[in-house]
């Protein structure tokens, strides 16, 4: 073989690997080729009454394996290395399948695309709808349903309280949406009240406060409703925000 066919067979070599390489540079979130990086079924756990407290979740990545939690941070750093909860198998065959885990499994059955029945048991699962780059307009206040119209909000306008303003502009107001003493909602500063700019991506919600801190929580709609700007309730960090 000649000088001349040698640097061809190893330019040709090298821009296959290159290639390749560019194919396979996909992180734990972007499979490629268009397909979701995961989805998110959501469900009351047996006993439940809709009181939003129990919740049962399930992410489930293209190739079958599912993670039984909803990471609080939400999915920015997904992985197969997340912990806070038990890794397992979703197969499917047809309209049956089952949810597999060291500990337990959970037979389903397939109502629709969006909603498995959980065989045996009252409450199903629903596939969460997704949420990017969606833009809230609304005060969202965490645990406390009817809070604007009940008359029994515990709170003043100028305290700190577990609040959080979304302007479709992009920007919030968190009044102390994740302080966890309300007497002192400076106790933590990561945690403090601020304002600052948002955005909605990959079911996690980033905060960019003014301050230069950068908190990210889980974010979805609820159940397979799809979030709109003025939804009355949301999940943040896997507790339900209402913006009524």
């Amino acid at each position: 073989m000649n000088i001349t066919k040698q640097v061809m067979t190893l330019l040709l070599t090298m821009l296959t690997f290159i290639n390749a390489s560019c194919e396979k540079a996909t992180g734990d979130n972007d499979p490629g080729g268009g397909k979701p990086a995961f989805e998110i079924w959501m469900g009351l756990k047996t006993g439940s009454t809709g009181n939003w407290v129990n919740i049962d979740w399930k992410i489930v990545l293209p190739n079958g394996d599912y993670f039984n939690q909803l990471p609080g941070e939400g999915f920015l750093n997904f992985s197969k290395n997340q912990t806070g909860g038990t890794w397992g198998t979703f197969t499917m065959n047809g309209n049956t399948g089952a949810f597999t885990n060291p500990y337990e499994t959970i037979e389903v059955k397939k109502i629709s695309e969006t909603e498995l029945e959980k065989v045996g048991h009252t409450n199903r699962l629903y596939k969460l709808a997704s949420v990017d780059g969606i833009k809230l307009s609304g005060k969202y206040v965490n645990g406390i349903p009817g809070w604007s119209t009940g008359g029994n909000y515990p709170y003043s306008p100028n305290q700190a309280q577990p609040m959080i303003g979304f302007m479709a502009n992009g920007t919030f107001n968190d009044l102390g949406a994740f302080v966890t003493n309300f007497t002192m909602p400076g106790q933590y500063p990561e945690r403090a009240p601020g304002n600052g700019t948002y955005e909605i991506k990959n079911f996690t919600l980033v905060l960019n406060y003014a301050d230069g801190r950068k908190i990210t929580k889980a974010f979805s709609g609820v159940l397979s409703n799809k979030v709109t700007a003025t939804s009355e309730l949301v999940f943040i960090g896997g507790n339900p925000f209402y913006n009524k």
